[in-house]
């Protein structure tokens, strides 16, 4: 049999552009927990400088519309500090794993922090985690 040729490996997100004037992942994390108040690191892919363009919620593992609902949002520093990409709003149009939320941008300033923070600013008062996907522009020159 002939050399099929070099190994490769398949990446769920891969991030090998040719070009950075393409929408891109940027952060994500699977299984935020919503039932304590705090910050979720989601440490940036692969880039210096970049802009957030969209903030994706889905997978929501309950109803986030009962009892008390959780507020969350995102920021370029922990304990919601720093001027929010995503101000801490309502969770509550997550009424299942199926239904995918694109959160309201508030700032696509550039950034160059290496991390983002998830920020559930009230908590849910029942057992609930979502996935979390920021997706945006990545600003740094390729050679």
């Amino acid at each position: 049999m002939a050399n099929p040729g070099p190994a490769s490996t398949v990446a769920n997100h891969p991030q090998n552009l040719g070009t950075n004037q393409a929408l891109r992942l940027l952060a994500s994390y699977q299984s935020v927990n919503l039932a304590a108040t705090g910050d979720t690191v989601l440490p940036i892919l692969n880039t210096g400088s970049y802009s957030v363009s969209n903030v994706i919620v889905t997978n929501a593992s309950a109803n986030l519309s009962t009892a008390t609902v959780p507020l969350a949002g995102v920021f370029p520093a922990p304990g919601a500090s720093g001027t929010a990409i995503v101000a801490n709003a309502s969770l509550s149009a997550l009424t299942s794993a199926s239904v995918v939320s694109q959160r309201t941008v508030a700032s696509t300033a550039a950034q160059t922090t290496q991390n983002l923070y998830f920020n559930v600013g009230t908590a849910a008062s029942y057992a609930a985690t979502v996935d979390v996907f920021v997706y945006g522009y990545d600003l740094t020159f390729l050679p």
